[in-house]
């Protein structure tokens, strides 16, 4: 059985005859756009969703059409004027470019509505320090007991307290460099979990990484 052949457009995902250089639907110019097929296309969609559910946390370049106006701003490539200076663009060919992929990262409190997004490149957490709001009335938990820090698109975590300690799933952060924190993880500052149970003077975080 021969599959049909199609070109996405990458701007508005219409499905367009192989022939066509610009979408049917918006005009976005697909001279650069690969003809594939249902199979092809499904094989892409699984490659999108292994990358997605991957364990890096790392920003990466990802393929991106945009019309790169005179200013060097980078438009949609279906823009007809420039979203920075005002320019006809209209008759600038979209070009494919490597864009940083943007990444949040956040902490979920275990069995509470509390949360937190990570913003700063660096955080220290604590009773009297970040997010003592919460850590306040958690009494194994320093005032000064781990420091959060965001270096190219990673976050590390490194143990301040001397007591009670920081834990990564359930193990102890130790020695001087920074841990690197993974999607998933969870973390306990001043208690670990022992038989199933948590210790309600320690505050426990899930992180999260949503790009």
């Amino acid at each position: 059985m021969v599959l049909e052949k199609y070109k996405i457009c990458p701007a508005c995902g219409e499905h367009n005859p192989p022939s066509l250089l610009e979408c049917r639907k918006c005009e976005t110019d697909l001279t650069g756009v690969k003809v594939m097929d249902s199979e092809m296309e499904q094989q892409l969609e699984e490659e999108k969703k292994n990358e997605s559910s991957g364990a890096s946390t790392a920003p990466k370049g990802v393929p991106t059409l945009v019309r790169v106006c005179d200013c060097g701003a980078h438009n949609l490539p279906q823009a007809r004027k420039c979203k920075k200076c005002g320019e006809d663009i209209s008759d600038i060919i979209p070009t494919t470019v490597m864009e940083e992929q943007k990444f949040s990262y956040k902490l979920q409190a275990v069995g509470d509505d509390y949360s937190v997004d990570l913003e700063d490149e660096v955080l220290v957490v604590g009773r009297e320090s970040g997010l003592k709001d919460y850590l306040g009335s958690k009494m194994y938990v320093s005032r000064q007991h781990a420091k959060l820090t965001i270096v190219e698109g990673k976050v590390f975590i490194e143990n301040l307290s001397n007591t009670n300690h920081t834990f990564i799933n359930n193990i102890e952060v130790k020695g001087p460099d920074p841990t690197e924190l993974k999607d998933g993880d969870e973390i306990g500052l001043g208690g670990m979990e022992i038989n199933g149970e948590r210790q309600s003077d320690a505050a426990y975080f899930v992180y999260h990484v949503t790009s």
